[in-house]
């Protein structure tokens, strides 16, 4: 996707139709846009979600406020006014105009609530336009909504992407992405499927109330299943709340003079915690695979001894091995006559010996499977040694680790307790907080293990009554069609879980590769980005000997924030390419649209975030304030400017002192603040090269 350009009649602050033309080449792909705060800089952001999705951004006051209000208020009472935005786009291989626009007249000095309508068009060859059906629905798969918010960035929101509240966004991104939504309602649909084709279930008549019985069970189980589900995802929301309360008291800790040095200590020893955690769950899971697959030889101690004992016993009295075999005194018997030549007639004293012979041959099969077992318990007790050997070696390794464990957390609370120690009321008071955050947290853990645990005891019981069900006599050949569909529904919803788990972990790995790739082209300092399997955002601190949570600042959020943005429009455009997006899944080459970015950055970050936001996508454009941005992002994007405007702010009133009134830009000078004008609004300029 390519913006060609957006025009906006009487949209809010923007009298009359003004428009403006995107940059488009790829050596000079950035347009700025030169406003002053509160001069129409959002108003345009907000335009590209309006006219795209009939949507703004919760920070706008006034939504339903759309026609500008200097043409509102000099219309004369009946008069019919409009408000639209169009946008010119290119598309795959077609160029597209979508228009959203309101008509309304003017009844009162109130604008009524306005109902838009959508228009969506595609340019044809000779130049004619064709009007679409179903404008939101193309729309919606070229460029769908729920990833709008990563193209149309709100640099004074965005940061929001790496607190632990972001990774729903991240995850619901990645799915977007993917296309996996359909798969996500069929994992959702199909348990609802299989349990209306077994209400169609038919049993013999005497075991057609027991099949209701368990049908009805079963339907209450998956119930409170989906309540559990509903009480661990909404305990999970809250501690992840609280999670980023922890982090905010933390970075404020590391702030403040007194608890740096402390803080930083508590840092280590909570990495180091999370370390020894991880290899005692390690350890204890080699323990009980290890119980699972050699724990039986525990039980064998004197069993080896006594099966050798009694082959021995056998081989003394001359049973094993068999002087002969059954089948070799069978073969003479048939033939009737001895190898040495002598007549087996029945009844002969010849054949009676040899048959009492045979019935104390010995047969072959036996006497294999006797040598055998011999063989095996001879090897039994040097593993049964080994294997023992190895469970002392998990315990003190585990009891090592637990006791690392234990000193770890008294080095964590002896560093609360000093921090609490500390005359300054400021840390004491931040130190009571993050101690309650963090029983806070706690507690939602233990709700969401308490959840999960009973999720997985209901979800025992409702196998166990599919097991009884499918047991019963069905009635029918109606009714055994019914069990094959059941369970072939079963068997696609388990698959389509694992697929779903599989695709989205295989879209994060490569997130998060582009994500380290593009952090460590502009970071400052040594730190590492981490897009987790949680889908959250995280960085590191890689300066000292371990690596430990990095107190990010706004410069550094600023950075992982754009970082995910540019890694999202990066694997957009490698899906389309590589055939990556599975079912409905988005690919292609995205523009970012981006208000505020350079927010409250100081010069190096404003410097860093300019040098990068040019690589971010093959079409970006910039909303800043000449205040935000300042002489060295002008000087960093000079290289890659491709079209500039100046948006011009108008007022009405003339007691306004201090206002930069002119904006100096390629030599040329342009009006930046009218004040005393005759209208307020805005009113864009593009600037000469």
């Amino acid at each position: 996707m390519k913006f060609i350009s957006v025009e906006l009649e009487n949209f809010r602050p923007y009298q009359g139709v003004q428009k403006i033309n995107f940059a488009q080449d790829s050596d000079t792909n950035v347009t700025v846009l030169w406003g002053t705060n509160g001069g129409g800089k959002t108003t345009l952001l907000n335009a590209f979600t309006w006219a795209l999705y009939g949507e703004m951004s919760q920070d706008v006051e006034n939504r339903d406020q759309l026609v500008n209000t200097t043409v509102w208020n000099e219309a004369a009472e009946g008069t019919p006014l409009t408000a639209s935005v169009a946008i010119e786009f290119e598309h795959g291989d077609h160029t597209y105009i979508v228009k959203r626009s309101v008509s309304v007249a003017k009844h009162g000095a109130t604008q009524p609530r306005p109902k838009p309508e959508l228009q969506l068009w595609q340019r044809e060859r000779d130049g004619n336009l064709k009007p679409l059906l179903n404008p939101s629905g193309h729309l919606d798969q070229m460029l769908p909504e729920r990833l709008s918010r990563f193209f149309f960035v709100n640099g004074e929101r965005i940061e929001a992407l790496v607190k632990h509240e972001g990774g729903d966004e991240v995850r619901e991104a990645v799915k977007t992405l993917l296309g996996l939504e359909a798969v996500e309602r069929a994992v959702a649909h199909l348990p609802k499927v299989a349990q209306k084709l077994r209400r169609g279930l038919k049993a013999e008549d005497a075991s057609q109330q027991r099949l209701n019985d368990l049908l009805e069970q079963k339907e209450d189980a998956e119930r409170m299943i989906l309540e559990q589900q509903r009480r661990a995802s909404s305990a999970a929301k809250e501690k992840k709340h609280f999670d980023s309360e922890i982090e905010a008291l933390n970075l404020k800790m590391t702030q403040l003079a007194e608890a740096k040095e402390l803080q930083q200590n508590r840092y280590r020893l909570e990495n180091q915690l999370k370390r020894a955690q991880t290899a005692r769950q390690d350890q204890e899971g080699e323990r009980a695979k290890l119980v699972g697959t050699r724990g039986f030889l525990a039980f064998l101690p004197a069993l080896p001894g006594k099966i050798l004992a009694t082959c021995e016993e056998l081989r003394e009295r001359g049973e094993l091995p068999a002087p002969l075999k059954r089948a070799f005194i069978d073969d003479l018997l048939e033939r009737g006559e001895c190898i040495c030549g002598t007549s087996l007639t029945e009844g002969s004293s010849h054949r009676a010996s040899l048959e009492h012979w045979r019935a104390h041959a010995g047969l072959a099969e036996v006497e294999a499977a006797w040598n055998q077992l011999r063989g095996a318990v001879e090897g039994f007790e040097e593993p049964r040694i080994q294997m023992h050997d190895a469970l002392r070696g998990f315990d003190e390794r585990i009891a090592e680790l637990q006791e690392e464990e234990r000193q770890v957390e008294h080095g964590i609370d002896e560093v609360g307790n000093k921090l609490k120690r500390l005359p300054s009321e400021e840390v004491v008071k931040t130190e009571e907080n993050l101690e309650a955050a963090k029983l806070a947290r706690d507690e939602k853990v233990a709700a969401i293990g308490a959840a999960e645990a009973e999720v997985k005891r209901l979800d025992n019981v409702r196998e166990d009554l599919k097991k009884q069900i499918e047991k019963l006599e069905v009635k029918d050949a109606r009714s055994r069609r019914i069990t094959n569909r059941i369970m072939a529904v079963d068997e696609a919803s388990s698959a389509l879980t694992q697929i779903l788990e599989i695709l989205s972990q295989g879209v994060r790995r490569r997130l998060d590769a582009r994500i380290q790739e593009l952090y460590h082209l502009v970071s400052l300092k040594n730190y590492e980005p981490e897009l987790t399997p949680d889908f959250e955002l995280e960085l590191w601190d890689l300066s000292g000997s371990e690596r430990i949570p990095a107190p990010k600042s706004t410069g550094e959020n600023m950075l992982l924030s754009l970082a995910f943005v540019g890694s999202l429009i990066g694997e957009a455009r490698e899906a389309q390419e590589h055939g990556r997006t599975f079912i409905q899944g988005i690919g292609g080459d995205f523009p970012v649209v981006m208000d505020a970015v350079f927010g409250n950055l100081d010069d190096d970050y404003r410097k860093a975030v300019a040098d990068f936001l040019p690589k971010l996508a093959s079409q970006v454009m910039i909303l800043t304030s000449k205040a935000q941005a300042g002489e060295i992002v002008e000087q960093e994007l000079r290289a890659r400017l491709g079209k500039q405007y100046v948006i011009t702010t108008h007022t009405t009133k003339t007691d306004v002192s201090s206002v930069t009134e002119t904006l100096t830009l390629n030599g040329n000078t342009y009006p930046y603040q009218v004040v005393g004008s005759d209208r307020t609004g805005a009113e864009l300029t593009e600037v000469r090269n």
